[in-house]
């Protein structure tokens, strides 16, 4: 991979994921969109990794897709940690009790590639100055329909990747928050007992900073997922899990807030320096 002026490294990862039982789809997301997102996000200033495994890779002909100098594959095949068959016992157990829809539990090795995340930004972050995680249902699946045809040009675009750059040289480490999300009232009482901190949801399609502050906060990932999944016999997301990280180191972390998921846009308007809390409204975008 060639080197590039500014020290920069995107991480991102593409997989075929299949629902148990065909729930909810044939897949966990279109796999054109995820393909399309990461595409869309490419400047030849920057340096990418993608992780993948040898089907998803050789199937969608992502050599091909992914043709640019500054992008490196980087293959791990799924179900070779060591919580999978903890994992896989919990999920089953769950599944076999009535229609479960959640997609920790419903998804094919969900779990693993979701928490793979944040090992994937710890493992990376030792030859680069920044570091952060783009995911690739960033924008299509979140943002309000009134506002998300408006904002992918804002977000497919160099500049909002230069801004992601220039947040972090400003915090060392950044996140999205959502204030407003539903939460389980005994999964937030578990979290303030466990952990210690508020459960406000952090998403886990951008974030990531400086990388000796990437590896601060992010070391000990599995340790609270493992503490939660053995407390309570019930698995968590990445969210939760870079909620309690960040909660827990809160003074080294700056977070771009908004309310529930249909608000995801006022934070990428707030990095991108547009929004305007005088004009913003949820329903209906300002031009």
């Amino acid at each position: 991979m060639p080197n590039t002026t500014n020290g920069t490294k995107i991480v991102s990862s593409i997989y075929e994921l299949n629902y148990v039982e065909q729930r909810n789809g044939e897949r966990y997301k279109n796999f054109p969109l995820l393909v399309a997102t990461i595409k869309n996000l490419i400047f030849p200033e920057y340096n990418y990794v993608i992780y993948t495994d040898k089907n998803s890779y050789e199937k969608f002909n992502l050599e091909y897709e992914f043709n640019f100098p500054n992008v490196e594959f980087k293959f791990k095949e799924l179900n070779t940690s060591e919580t999978c068959e903890l994992i896989d016992k919990i999920r089953m157990e769950e599944l076999s009790g009535g229609m479960n829809y959640d997609r920790i539990y419903c998804v094919n090795n969900y779990l693993e590639v979701v928490l793979n995340k944040l090992k994937f930004l710890i493992d990376e972050s030792f030859d680069c100055e920044n570091i952060f995680w783009v995911d690739a249902g960033l924008i299509g699946t979140s943002c309000h329909d009134g506002w998300r045809d408006y904002m992918a040009p804002l977000i497919n675009s160099k500049n909002f990747i230069d801004k992601v750059v220039e947040k972090i040289e400003k915090h060392g480490f950044i996140h999205l928050k959502g204030n407003s999300i539903v939460m389980n009232y005994e999964m937030v009482a578990r979290f303030n007992n466990l952990f210690g901190v508020e459960l406000k949801v952090v998403p886990g399609c951008l974030f990531g900073g400086k990388s000796e502050k990437v590896r601060h906060i992010l070391d000990g990932y599995l340790d609270i997922f493992t503490s939660y999944l053995q407390q309570h016999n019930q698995l968590i997301s990445e969210q939760e899990v870079l909620t309690a990280l960040t909660g827990i180191k809160k003074d080294d972390c700056y977070a771009f807030e908004f309310g529930d998921w249909l608000d995801l846009q006022k934070a990428f308007l707030d990095i991108l320096d547009i929004y305007d809390e005088t004009k913003y409204v949820r329903e209906k975008c300002y031009v």
